[in-house]
């Protein structure tokens, strides 16, 4: 397996970003990275930071060691490329590929095709739609919510994407328009409950694999990160919070309507 001296450890810093951008824990992408390179007969040690990831790779034969590191870019929560880079550790744990392929495999995952944007607006308007009805609304206000969710879903997207607006900004928009649409229940007297439609139009916006992220980084003693993440999660919510109020605020609608 080993047929250098030196590992590619640019490989390594720029598996553990994109792992790490796409919404992996810290301890996956330790283990991970770990993994790869024990099978390569080399040794990792990363150290994983807000925005930066440091990784230090030691050959064991002679003992050199490089390191190299990478920003950390805003993330793009994937949870098939976390799957498929995961998969490929423990391939490369179980089989011992050669060093070309395991790059050629991760360049692979890395630019595979990502599900429509249609597809997850609508997944994700149906996925909101559900939450109304869990929590006690009829089939009127999760038609609200449906279309609540999918325009400020849609919204969110643009900004960001499109017009290189700041993700809180965006957030606060996003959350001010879904709220604004689902009050149709009040303007309308549609549905018997415009509250819960109210209610569940923004928890889309929840950043709820922020704070679990968070959670699993205090667990193992990441303690930077685990504090970064919960002060950014916790923006993040007082942002659709806010757009939340100044919907309520627009509509002349009071929390106690």
């Amino acid at each position: 397996m080993n047929e250098g001296n030196v590992f590619p450890v640019d490989f390594l810093a720029d598996y553990a970003a994109t792992i790490l951008r796409c919404g992996a824990t810290t301890v996956r992408t330790e283990k991970n990275v770990q993994r790869i390179a024990g099978a390569c007969g080399y040794h990792a040690e990363i150290n994983i930071y807000p925005r930066h990831v440091d990784v230090n790779v030691t050959n064991v034969g002679n003992g050199k060691n490089t390191t190299r590191s990478r920003a950390i870019p805003d993330w793009e929560i994937n949870f098939s490329t976390i799957t498929a880079l995961s998969r490929l550790s423990w391939r490369c744990h179980d089989r011992h590929p050669k060093q070309e392929i395991i790059m050629r495999q991760y360049r692979r995952i890395v630019n595979a095709r990502r599900i429509s944007s249609s597809a997850v607006i609508s997944l994700t308007a149906l996925a909101n739609a559900s939450f109304c009805r869990l929590f006690g609304g009829d089939y009127a206000s999760m038609a609200i919510v449906l279309v609540a969710t999918a325009c400020g879903f849609y919204m969110k997207g643009n900004l960001c994407s499109k017009w290189k607006l700041d993700a809180r900004a965006a957030i606060f928009m996003a959350g001010c328009v879904s709220a604004i649409l689902s009050c149709a229940g009040y303007v309308f007297n549609i549905g018997k409950t415009p509250d819960v439609a109210l209610a569940t139009s923004v928890l889309y916006l929840v950043p709820g694999i922020h704070y679990l992220n968070a959670a699993s980084d205090l667990i193992n003693r990441h303690y930077i990160c685990a504090i970064c993440r919960f002060i950014h999660a916790g923006i993040m919510t007082i942002c659709l919070s806010t757009g939340l109020y100044a919907a309520m605020t627009i509509m002349r609608i009071g929390l106690t309507h």
